[in-house]
């Protein structure tokens, strides 16, 4: 099942009308979990409106590791609808895995799609830019500059490890047993690197006011974020050589030539394309 969570925080799933709740979503993904669906959630982490506030509070929705539980077949489904509301059960039933193992995938930032009433509300803000008809998008600034410049640098951070993530992907749809199982974790790899970049670009964020001290201050932060996005790829190399290596001795023939491959390319590039580079909601 893919489940459209969207956010744990109230004002962003409000601002998004999804009409829930950070609570129903994780009362829901509690309940999914233990009643043993197989999920994938998708989950937006910069919207053009967001508070450097709310940006915390989706870096700490996405690390609760409360939300995915053990599978309860033996359980009555009341007994898991009262269960899931009962901290005592979920810390026992908990998997101890953080929510953003789950998410299909990390750091996506939100569409201005054109006519959308998020889009009015962007325009009320007098973000928006150009309309872009062949994108069916209209571009839009960050209210917060700072999240702005995360933003770009999270999508460049999505496209470099797009093509290894995809292929993993693929490969993770047409595979059963042991070997579905060990090309998810190592999926989880390139997930648990995109929140660790999370966290640390909101590190980084907050040495910065929300005014900027001079019109230096927005390549400043560019460059300081572009730095830790180099260090923490070329720390994900060496991991994900290993993850690499242990998967592809699980696979054959046409499976493992392709991982290794793509491996090789990812392995091998350089800089931070976007690959969209007219890209008009600056995500």
């Amino acid at each position: 099942m893919l489940f459209g969570v969207e956010s744990g925080v109230d004002s962003i799933l409000a601002r998004f009308n999804k009409e829930t709740s950070g609570e129903q979503n994780t009362l829901a993904i509690r309940t999914l979990s233990a009643l043993g669906v197989p999920t994938r959630f998708t989950y937006i982490t910069f919207d053009h409106l967001m508070t450097l506030e709310e940006l915390k509070a989706t870096y700490a929705f996405q690390g609760r590791t409360d939300l995915l539980l053990d599978p309860q077949p033996h359980l009555a489904p009341a007994d898991i609808v009262r269960g899931v509301r009962d901290e005592a059960f979920v810390a026992q039933a908990a998997t101890g895995r953080p929510l953003h193992t789950g998410i299909s995938y990390m750091l996506v930032s939100m569409e201005c799609l054109i006519g959308a009433a998020y889009t009015r509300k962007a325009q009320e803000r007098g973000l928006t830019g150009d309309i872009r008809p062949s994108m069916g998008r209209v571009d839009a600034r960050f209210a917060d500059w700072r999240i702005g410049v995360a933003s770009t640098w999270a999508q460049r951070w999505v496209d470099r490890n797009f093509a290894l993530d995809y292929t993993l992907k693929s490969l993770e749809k047409i595979l059963d047993g042991d070997q579905r199982d060990a090309v998810r974790a190592a999926r989880v790899v390139l997930k648990d690197a995109a929140f660790t970049v999370l966290g640390e670009m909101i590190a980084v964020i907050e040495t910065h006011p929300v005014i900027p001290v001079d019109e230096h201050a927005e390549q400043q932060l560019t460059v300081l974020i572009g730095t830790l996005l180099e260090a923490r790829v070329d720390r994900l190399r060496e991991r994900m050589a290993s993850t690499v290596e242990q998967v592809g001795a699980r696979l054959r023939g046409e499976h493992a030539k392709m991982l290794r491959h793509e491996h090789g390319r990812w392995e091998s590039a350089t800089g931070w394309q976007l690959i969209n580079a007219s890209d008009p909601c600056g995500t």
